[in-house]
């Protein structure tokens, strides 16, 4: 005969002690591209006790993707955001998980899904899609939080938006003009789109096995969870217990020492301050008063 505790649910039991669960109950998370990168967030999340998401992508699982991504070879063919959310269930079937299968750029639902967001993990591939959402939270004053991979997965950053007074996605563009860690960065998102054709055609042989290995993108993967957790716990009434607050808003990870890295496991923390007369923060003061 089982007993009561048995027949309880255990999910979490060995973690309940770091914090509290129960905290999370009712925070929305807004996955935005299902990648190898939004992918891994939303499954460490999961596992942190998130049980409410809302994941947007329109591509389907190939067999290249399943060597770096969460979702093996039983999932290729499949939409990434139904075998996303298959894993998230598999760890959780508790959890609360909504599907959009659509291209982010042309979605007219995208204002209302931030909205009803807690935090945006913005993890697309792309310029236009990171601007897009940066400039709808700032309007809606709704944080997020983006991760990338540099090519070759030499390394990575991390970087969340707090409202109201955070600097956002511009501000960090323009503030990184001005520092050594994008002089000889090739980030596939800064070239053309020929140029991008060629990169995953494997065309260009230095940056042919862009964008790194597995446990390259996990390092990033790993921060920008850590990121979005941070930004959960801001939400909330109460801090969930251990989970300390992050000063800064802004980080550089180098796995290993290629140019302008100078060492393995190279960290760099900055807490960046809105940049004068950026354009897209001046849309702030008026973003609430609508």
């Amino acid at each position: 005969m089982m007993t009561d505790r048995a027949m309880t649910d255990r999910t979490f039991e060995r973690i309940e002690t770091l914090f509290d669960i129960a905290a999370f109950a009712n925070v929305n998370v807004l996955i935005a591209g299902c990648g190898s990168g939004g992918a891994s967030v939303a499954l460490q999340l999961v596992m942190s006790g998130i049980r409410n998401f809302t994941l947007i992508d329109n591509d389907i699982l190939g067999p290249e993707n399943v060597i770096r991504h969460v979702c093996g070879r039983r999932y290729i063919g499949q939409k990434k955001t139904d075998a996303v959310a298959d894993v998230l269930h598999d760890r959780n079937p508790n959890a609360s998980i909504a599907k959009i299968d659509a291209d982010i750029m042309n979605y007219p639902g995208l204002a209302a899904e931030i909205v009803k967001a807690d935090v945006v993990v913005l993890a697309t591939d792309n310029e236009p899609t990171r601007y897009t959402i940066n400039e709808m939270c700032i309007r809606h004053g709704v944080p997020f939080v983006v991760g990338r991979v540099f090519t070759r997965g030499i390394g990575g950053e991390v970087f969340a938006y707090r409202p109201p007074e955070g600097a956002c996605l511009a501000c960090l563009e323009a503030a990184l003009q001005r520092t050594p860690f994008r002089q000889g960065i090739r980030e596939i998102d800064l070239v053309s789109d020929e140029e991008r054709e060629k990169v995953y055609g494997m065309e260009i042989a230095e940056i042919k096995d862009s964008p790194g290995l597995t446990v390259d993108i996990t390092f990033i993967t790993s921060f920008h969870t850590r990121f979005v957790l941070d930004a959960v716990a801001r939400r909330l009434g109460e801090r969930p217990k251990f989970l300390d607050p992050i000063d800064e808003n802004y980080l550089i990870w180098g796995n290993r020492p290629v140019h302008p890295f100078n060492k393995h496991f190279h960290l760099q923390r900055t807490a960046l301050s809105p940049q004068e007369q950026c354009a897209v923060c001046a849309t702030r003061s008026t973003a609430h008063a609508v």
